[in-house]
């Protein structure tokens, strides 16, 4: 919108005064340019000056923001003005905003006096901020004097002075502060500030101040270059008063069992992926802590880094857990094209207990060549090729270099017009070459040979639908009967680090898989058409014949058969995703493993939507354990939640929390408390709508 072009008015009855260049307008007066217009009942206009005097039923619409009132003039050159007993409303931020008396002072910024703030709608707000005079700035911060927060007509809190942001693009400038109290931290305050540096970066700095551990500084930076070039980086770091670790206090212990005697305590993370020339991607995972009990003092509550941006949920590469003995770094770049892949990365696998004797295996450069199956000459068959090299670096123990070349022959055949053949030969080469802190050298070299086939058909039918959008659901089943032949042979000791060429071990087995898959066609009322897939399901049962052929050993009885493997996914519509898988041990009679994943969301009447999220994992001998997460929302805003992490295996829950809360048109309140790791917290969290979230433990 520009400011060029003239001012017109319409209204009942126009009179001309040539001699002063004054307009005279009467009756329902409209005074309009470029979408910005002014209404009242009588209003005269000065031609040289830009001056306006209205009266009666005024309202000054610039935008989405409107001013109201009886009496008031306005200068249409310098958008200055004032208005008697008037409202403004500032629609991106809902903010309803009465006053004696409203000046209007520029373009973008507003005086009232005798002011009156809220974001609810209706005459009578449910909670409302008044004060002796308000000056707000739009895409800035609003200041009042003498401000009193009150509920209904009631006040209940009196500050000298009070900041709210007007803003509804970035902006630089201060974050609501957060206050609380626990046990550990004592008194917690944090006061952050956001800077957009640009269009594409901008950064948060977290001032936070414990009564009883001191201060911390955060800093999260963030870029975006484009859809698939973006990074955060975060790190917080803090002197702590507790310089050393109180190996006495079962609190303590209970974080870890081991010392702590470091006072400057941080913790850095990042993720980054960019796309560089020449078809290059660079991902970067960084994840270094200072100490072991780190995360698990700071990581939670009101302050926690579950707060802040969740880097595994943004770039889909998770993080290790807090309990984790180790900590993952990696660097990777690589250049995918259409019949190769090539990487090169590093990655440093940090222990952050600082053990005197450090044994980690760090593969500090490693370089990977994936040859994708391409036809050789004219000859029905394929050729792949999958390489890597690592050098594996130790701070105490064996290091080295390692080579891995596996190339692979594919013979793809039909036999008649409906079953696919396909035979394959592959051998794998696997050198090491270590020394040891001695400074011996040594060549270890692992081979292995490996033969099998695999022959499969497709058999579809397609069956008529009218359910919801849906019109067409096709039912694919894919049966695959496979063989597997592997010999492996090597020369010289163990390995000192892990290999797969040592794991895979020998193998003589056929696999037979059973795979559904149930397609559905959706048209919307348009015409337009497209697919989902609604389900998956896959049986597979693999037949071990070394163990059919083994002599039996007393006591021992043979057992060929592997477990019984089922997995499913379903996903009709985008509010369910649940997948599942187990495994039936033949022998045994009994679950081998088992996992069940379910994230549904339930539209209620009355705009309202529950939750629901479960985790389930089972490992016989090793480990059971259930998370879930649900919200379910109640009748007039109310809304009660509960989550729990419990391991099934030693009957303990790990956490579990529980919260009840209200949500309104303009505020809300939450009330929940949660105990993990024997220390119990409870947070009372206050929401204002344009005002944002008030917290306190």
């Amino acid at each position: 919108m520009t400011d060029e072009g003239p001012w017109e008015i319409s209204a009942k009855a126009l009179t001309y005064k040539h001699k002063e260049k004054i307009y005279i307008a009467e009756g329902d007066v409209v005074i309009t340019k470029n979408g910005q217009f002014l209404q009242t009942q009588k209003a005269t206009y000065d031609l040289d000056s830009g001056e306006v005097e209205a009266l009666g039923d005024i309202r000054l619409k610039s935008g989405d923001d409107i001013l109201t009132g009886e009496r008031g003039s306005f200068n249409l050159k310098t958008k200055a003005g004032r208005m008697d007993n008037g409202h403004l409303f500032l629609s991106g931020n809902n903010y309803y905003i009465s006053g004696e008396i409203i000046e209007k002072l520029n373009g973008d910024t507003y005086r009232l006096k005798g002011c009156k703030l809220t974001t609810c709608d209706g005459d009578s707000p449910a909670w409302s901020i008044t004060g002796s005079e308000v000056e707000v700035t739009i895409e800035g911060y609003g200041k009042i004097k003498h401000a009193a927060f009150r509920i209904r007509d009631v006040p209940v809190l009196y500050m000298p002075y009070m900041f709210f942001p007007a803003k509804t693009k970035r902006q630089t400038g201060l974050l609501p502060p957060m206050l609380g109290y626990s046990g550990r931290t004592g008194v917690d305050v944090e006061v952050p500030f956001f800077w957009a540096i640009s269009d594409q970066t901008d950064a948060t700095f977290y001032q936070r101040y414990m009564s009883k551990r001191g201060y911390m500084q955060g800093l999260e930076f963030r870029y975006l270059a484009d859809e698939d070039s973006k990074g955060i980086f975060m790190f917080d770091i803090l002197s702590d008063r507790e310089d050393k670790k109180n190996m006495n206090d079962p609190d303590e212990v209970s974080l870890s069992p081991f010392g702590r005697r470091n006072s400057t305590r941080y913790w850095f993370r990042s993720r980054l992926d960019q796309d560089l020339p020449f078809k290059l991607e660079a991902r970067l995972d960084g994840d270094f802590v200072s100490d072991q009990d780190y995360l698990k003092e700071f990581e939670r509550g009101l302050f926690g880094f579950e707060a802040r941006p969740d880097l595994a949920e943004k770039f889909g590469r998770p993080f290790e857990e807090k309990r984790s003995p180790t900590r993952r770094s990696a660097f990777r770049l690589s250049r995918d094209a259409d019949n190769y892949s090539l990487q090169a990365g590093s990655s440093y696998n940090q222990r952050p207990e600082n053990p005197p004797v450090d044994q980690t295996s760090q593969p500090l450069g490693s370089l990977y060549f994936n040859l994708l199956p391409e036809k050789v000459r004219h000859l029905p068959v394929y050729f792949s090729l999958e390489s890597d090299y690592d050098y594996v670096w130790r701070d105490e123990g064996t290091k080295g270099n390692r080579l891995s070349l596996s190339p692979q022959l594919n013979f793809p055949l039909w036999l008649g017009p409906y079953i696919e053949f396909e035979p394959m030969v592959g051998y794998t080469i696997n050198d090491q070459w270590f020394d040891d802190n001695r400074g011996d050298g040594t060549h270890h070299s692992r081979k292995a040979f490996e033969t099998g086939a695999r022959m499969s058909t497709n058999l579809e039918r397609i069956y008529d639908l009218d359910w919801r959008s849906a019109k067409k659901l096709k039912h694919r089943i894919w049966p695959v009967l496979s063989y597997n032949y592997r010999v492996p042979y090597s020369q010289g000791d163990e390995s000192p680090w892990f290999e797969p060429v040592d794991v895979d071990g020998k193998k003589n087995s056929i696999t037979f898989s059973l795979e559904n898959f149930f397609d559905a066609r959706l048209e919307d009322k348009k015409g337009q058409v497209t697919y989902r897939q609604w389900a998956t399901f896959i049986l597979s049962q693999a037949y071990n014949i070394d163990e059919k052929r083994r002599h039996e050993d007393p006591g021992r009885k043979k057992e060929p058969f592997s477990p019984l493997s089922a997995n499913f996914t379903i996903r009709p519509f985008p509010s369910l995703d649940l997948s599942g898988g187990a495994q039936w041990d033949h022998y045994d009679h009994t679950m081998a493993s088992g996992n069940l994943s379910l994230d549904l969301s339930v539209d209620r009447s009355g705009d309202r939507t529950d939750t629901y999220r479960v985790d389930y994992q089972y490992q016989e001998y090793d480990q059971e354990s259930l998370n879930f997460w649900v919200e379910v929302n109640l009748a007039y805003g109310f809304s009660v939640g509960s989550s729990l992490q419990r391991d099934m295996d030693l009957g303990e829950n790990i956490s579990n929390g529980y919260w009840l809360q209200y949500m309104s048109q303009c505020w809300g309140v939450k009330l929940a408390g949660e105990m993990e790791d024997d220390e119990t917290s409870i947070m009372l969290q206050f929401h204002l709508l344009g005002l944002g979230e008030f917290k306190a433990f």
